[in-house]
Formats: C-alpha cells, structure tokens, sequence
C-alpha cells in the first residue's frame, strides 16, 4: 500500500516565516501576491491562514471562477461586504491567472469592499515586475522550495514509515525539487517495508513518473502543439530568441505560465522536473 494517501492534508511543515509574512502583509498594506513555482505549497499556506481565521476568511479557487464574478463564488457577498467595513475580512483567492489585469481588477474589489486581500499565482518573473509597476503598494512573498534538510523532515512527518538511505533522501529532494506536491506524489507511488536507495527510486519514477508528476502532465495536454514543439526544443538546453522557431509573445506566454523562463538572453525550461516529465513522453511515446 502507498505510504502516504494523497488525500491526507492535515500534516503541514515548514512554512511559519511564509506565513507570518504574509499575515503581516494583510495587515499592511493589505493586498499580498503570494507566488513560488508549481508545487511549492501555495494553496496549502492560503488554506492554513483559512483554517486560522476561518470566521473572517473567504478563500475561492479561480480556476472555477472569473475575477469580475469572484463575488458570486463568495456565500452571501452582501453580507460580507458590510462585515468587512466592521471586521477586518480576509479575502484569499487562489490560482489566479497570469494576467495584470486579474490583478488589478482584484486590487479594485479588495479596496471597494476594505477586505484585505492574497492572492497566489505562479512565479513568473515578467508578471511579477508588472504587477509591482502596476501595484507599487502590494506586497510580494515568495514560497521557495524546501531544503534538503526540511525535505528529510518534512518526509519524516508525511511518511514515518518510509525507510531510505541518505542518497534516497538526496535523491527524492533532487527530483522533486523541494516542491512538497511533488513530494508527496512520489511517496504516494511508493510502499512500506522497502529501503530505498537512488537506483531503486529511479526505477519508481521511470514507471511512474506521469503519478508523481501529475500536474505537469496535466499542464502539457493544455498546450498547443506549437506550445510543446517549443518546450521540446528547450529541454536540451538553454536557446536565445533567435534560435528559436517561435515568436516573443509566444515565449513571452509561456514564461507567464511558468513553463520557461529567461535567463540573460537565454530562454530556458523552468523546471528540471518539467525536463525529465517532457524526455520520459518522448521516450515512452515519441511526442509530449
């Protein structure tokens, strides 16, 4: 049987500071963009700060809902909207798009109806300079990925049972890339009573690689063919613009969906666990 269940959410580690900043930024300013790359644990850290003041706190998923019809997602708005002119009222909306204006429109609603307002989107480095040119007075916490150090505690309060050697652990941290959703995932494709070494692991991750990562899988089969024909390229390694059979905004797309990113004048995967979920497709099937 798996070690951890998927479902099993009541175990949270490692994020006071994240927290704590973001609880300060509601304080003041009052509107805090919280962002870290796919599986870092934003949703998590937005349902925690739920779960600590759920009398005053509405969170909604926007990826069921559209910011200009967010208040419809919101039990009894109407109520709220007078509350949040008495009480101070936490509105955390989670998975945003990566549009500016999903942004501002969302800052719009935070200072009309005084709720103090987080909202969690994918780390993009384009989108984040421009909300901050947009919203000087917002405020920025990033979720970084756990450490090496955190990932083995972290690993030891999800799954007590799972027995490695140090390099199993080194080698979980190096193909999750700290990010507790893909963690988990690869726990979940695991079984008690084994001792699990690097080769062992591997051997997991190559037959089960499209489990342990599900979301990215789920990511790719959004794009367009031209989308993947681009990050196939990429996978091999680091391209500037003109080597690349794409235009700007197509690149300049994908980097706000968190897919690629820009270093100097290279454009380059933003994640290594993309790179291998993209070669094992390949591999498997020939296209992504």
């Amino acid at each position: 049987m798996p070690i951890i269940s998927l479902n099993r959410t009541n175990d949270f580690f490692g994020r006071e500071k994240e927290i704590r900043r973001i609880n300060e930024a509601l304080n003041d300013p009052g509107f805090v963009v919280v962002t870290g790359k796919m599986g870092s644990g934003k949703t998590a850290i937005l349902r925690r700060i739920q779960e600590e003041n759920s009398t005053r706190t509405t969170f909604i998923d926007m990826r069921c809902t559209d910011i200009r019809r967010t208040h419809e997602g919101i039990p009894d708005f109407r109520r709220i909207t007078v509350l949040a002119r008495t009480v101070e009222w936490n509105l955390l909306l989670d998975s945003m798009p990566p549009e500016k204006s999903a942004f501002t429109d969302a800052w719009k609603m935070s200072q009309m109806h005084c709720m103090r307002c987080a909202v969690a989107v994918r780390y993009s480095a384009g989108l984040i300079r421009d909300i901050q040119e947009e919203l000087p007075r917002a405020a920025v916490v990033e979720v970084p990925p756990l450490t090496e150090r955190d990932t083995e505690r972290y690993i030891s309060l999800k799954a007590p049972g799972f027995r490695a050697v140090r390099a199993g652990i080194e080698y979980i941290h190096e193909v999750t890339e700290g990010m507790p959703l893909f963690i988990d995932s690869f726990l979940n494709v695991l079984s008690d009573g084994i001792i699990y070494g690097p080769a062992l692991l591997e051997e997991n991750f190559q037959a089960k690689f499209q489990q342990i990562a599900f979301p990215w899988i789920a990511e790719l089969n959004s794009l367009t063919l031209r989308e993947k024909n681009i990050l196939s390229i990429l996978k091999d390694g680091p391209l500037g613009g003109d080597e690349i059979s794409a235009s700007s905004s197509e690149l300049e797309e994908l980097e706000l969906r968190g897919l690629i990113e820009l270093h100097g004048d290279k454009w380059n995967l933003d994640s290594e666990l993309l790179r291998r979920v993209i070669v094992e497709l390949e591999n498997q099937r020939g296209c992504i």
